[in-house]
């Protein structure tokens, strides 16, 4: 039976304890892509806070690195606290059921005297 080795990357060190910005998901695909391995754990022990950009970016990441051809990459989340769980459901959930479309509403143009001369109305 093949020894399947796995990566852990942990993000404190790697990325910051506080991820805000899709840039630092950017820089960690890069450190992602290096691994010598097909499976990878980003390790989010001592991570503060993942904004809501931010997570969106590691799902999109996550999902990316699972269709590509070549350098194919299974990545699991572990050791998120409860917020960073909260808002990778939240922003998971938002991507399997996208917003309806806003109602866009056309107000006409009236002019003010036309309404004014009608008393009688």
């Amino acid at each position: 039976m093949e020894n399947i080795k796995k990566a852990t990357i942990n993000l404190y060190k790697e990325i910051a304890p506080i991820i805000g910005s899709r840039d630092l998901v950017y820089s960690l695909e890069k450190i992602i892509s290096t691994a010598k391995t097909n499976l990878v754990d980003l390790d989010f022990k001592k991570v503060e806070f993942v904004s809501r950009s931010a997570a969106h970016a590691l799902l999109v990441m996550k999902e990316d690195f699972l269709r590509k051809a070549r350098n194919k990459k299974e990545i699991s989340f572990i050791n998120t606290n409860d917020d960073i769980e909260k808002m990778l459901r939240i922003v998971a959930a938002n991507r399997a059921l996208p917003k309806k479309e806003d109602v866009r509403i056309k107000p006409e143009m009236v002019d003010i005297n036309s309404l004014i001369a009608c008393k009688n109305c």
